[in-house]
């Protein structure tokens, strides 16, 4: 079966309500976040918590149901966006790593 939708990436991105864990990598710092998209190599996220583009970090995606495994990977940044009305960051992540 094939699925019909205009997005341009390789691989179908979900909507998701869910909640972020990470911490930069050389840290054990933890950081929340809320999970806005995920696919199947990357996840969106918006949080309080300033990354920079190229940056290394562990990531915990929880999601709502909890019958449903946490998704933990080793990720890097790669797009940064402030959130002006929220005084937030939109965070874009690449999964690297599965673990």
């Amino acid at each position: 079966m094939t699925i019909n939708y205009d997005e341009k990436r390789s691989f179908y991105r979900m909507s998701v309500d869910c909640h972020i864990e990470f911490t930069e990598e050389g840290s054990s710092e933890k950081h929340q976040g809320d999970g806005k998209n995920l696919s199947a190599t990357g996840v969106k996220f918006i949080t309080e918590h300033k990354l920079t583009e190229g940056q290394a970090i562990d990531v915990i995606v929880h999601p709502v149901i909890q019958t449903v495994t946490p998704l933990t990977a080793k990720a890097k940044v790669i797009r940064v966006d402030k959130d002006e009305d929220n005084n937030k960051y939109i965070v874009g992540l690449s999964l690297e790593q599965v673990i």
